[in-house]
């Protein structure tokens, strides 16, 4: 992809979320170094205002260009005037917290380790749990463009928060659903039919076909 490319890309999924976000709601998305300049240039295009750079330290060396990478970067946006939510006050809260984030790619959750083996970017829910609670309130609504693996839907229900989720490829609405299940107990319902996933996906190893899963997440309560 060029940088013609990727800067549509994110001109593109920012426009379409920008009319949901509230006046003084926050945008943001883990992004390398080289995607960073295209991903500012698309939020500053629509008025948002940058109010910070976090720098995510994964222990976790991919290929780089000079140097191998073993961080994430985390742009955060603000839409319009109106102050956005901080839980992180320094001597309140109990929450110290700085714009350089230490966790491991590969932490040892369970739920981590499901969604790795179907997806290759799946990041911890403690990561996004963390986030959650620094940046918005119990009860409000965390929109998600690119659900993937489902970890920001498994944070969301941990802390309180209320995701709604985008995933295109059936392939990982599958791997969402069974994460979800297997972190929270709580069972899928196709929101057209009243049916179970277990109903509509069949016996485990079936071909995974697109039943309209996209939707699934208007049916998790």
């Amino acid at each position: 992809m060029t940088e013609a490319d990727f800067l549509e890309l994110n001109q593109n999924w920012m426009k379409a979320v920008f009319p949901h976000l509230v006046n003084g709601g926050l945008l943001s998305s883990f992004i390398d170094w080289r995607g960073l300049p295209m991903a500012q240039a698309a939020a500053t295009s629509l008025g948002l205002t940058p109010i910070d750079l976090v720098v995510w330290a994964n222990a976790n060396a991919v290929i780089g260009s000079l140097y191998r990478s073993e961080h994430k970067l985390l742009p955060v946006f603000k839409k319009g005037s109106v102050a956005h939510v901080k839980s992180i006050a320094v001597g309140k809260r109990g929450r110290h917290r700085s714009n350089l984030w230490t966790y491991p790619a590969t932490l040892l959750e369970s739920d981590a380790r499901l969604g790795r083996q179907d997806h290759p970017t799946v990041k911890p829910t403690s990561v996004l749990e963390d986030a959650l609670i620094d940046l918005t309130n119990r009860g409000e609504i965390v929109l998600d463009p690119f659900l993937g693996p489902g970890s920001t839907l498994i944070a969301a229900q941990n802390t309180g928060r209320v995701c709604c989720g985008v995933e295109l490829d059936p392939l990982y609405v599958d791997v969402i659903i069974r994460r979800y299940r297997a972190s929270t107990g709580i069972a899928a319902i196709l929101a057209d039919s009243g049916e179970t996933f277990e109903q509509v996906r069949g016996p485990a190893g079936a071909n995974i076909v697109d039943l309209g899963w996209r939707k699934i997440l208007n049916g998790i309560a």
